[in-house]
């Protein structure tokens, strides 16, 4: 993602108050599955939204914004699959629509388990195909959406691509397909799945100048979400999902 795109996500956001509505029920669920003490990294902070909104809900915890691109509101910059970071320096890994955008998944995996504290979590929040958000990734999605791709190397052997390319397919694919096994290998515990839903999401058009939601509708809307949990499987958009950190 080039700092332009960023800078553009910004002014959206900005000119649509709605969509920090519609995100902050997804910033919550991060927030709700990380400690509340110690250091937390985010990856691939972007725009810098989720950090700003969790400095202000959680004070009491040091959180550090990493992106690959340099941006004056994040604090670092720094690749998924190589961060600048001591090994067991850090108690949380948080990331929002990242790892459908990784070349190379297991590298990011293996790098959150070396800077973790034992016991550490990685809590994610990505793109889930559902019958219902198929048709939707698949076709009205700027990015790609192919549910049969190979996640651990999703955009070929060479690992070329773009930093803003993704597959919305790719982390759907991840969570079915390794042995619990794999996981072990990797250094993490077993991922723990909350599927969740995203009807306000989906009106607001996401960072789309239009809206087809005014702000007044979002609330009834965002308690629909809530209310609907129990049928995620079917209409649910994102995923959240935590691992964590097995002792040496």
């Amino acid at each position: 993602m080039s700092r332009e795109r960023l800078e553009e996500h910004r002014r959206i956001w900005k000119r649509k108050p709605v969509l920090a509505d519609v995100y902050a029920v997804w910033f919550d669920a991060l927030l709700g599955v990380l400690p509340s003490r110690g250091r937390i990294l985010e990856v691939g902070a972007g725009p810098g939204f989720l950090s700003a909104y969790a400095r202000r809900r959680r004070p009491e915890v040091l959180w550090v914004a990493t992106d690959l691109v340099e941006a004056p509101w994040n604090d670092l910059v720094a690749d998924g699959l190589g961060l600048p970071v001591r090994e067991g320096s850090v108690h949380a890994i948080a990331a929002l629509d990242l790892v459908h955008h990784l070349a190379r998944p297991e590298r990011f995996f293996r790098e959150a388990r070396r800077v973790l504290v034992p016991g550490g979590v990685l809590a994610v929040i990505e793109p889930w195909l559902t019958p219902f958000s198929y048709p939707i990734y698949r076709w009205l999605h700027q990015e790609g959406c192919r549910p049969g791709i190979d996640p651990w190397n999703p955009f070929g052997a060479a690992g070329r691509k773009e930093p803003f390319e993704g597959d919305s397919g790719v982390f759907t694919r991840l969570l079915r397909q390794p042995p619990p096994v794999r996981w072990r290998d990797l250094g993490l515990g077993p991922p723990r799945l909350t599927l969740l839903n995203g009807f306000a999401y989906l009106l607001s058009l996401g960072f789309r100048e239009a809206s087809l939601l005014p702000r007044w509708l979002a609330a009834p809307l965002l308690r629909l979400d809530g209310r609907a949990s129990s049928l995620a499987r079917y209409v649910g958009l994102r995923a959240l999902v935590v691992w964590e950190r097995l002792p040496s």
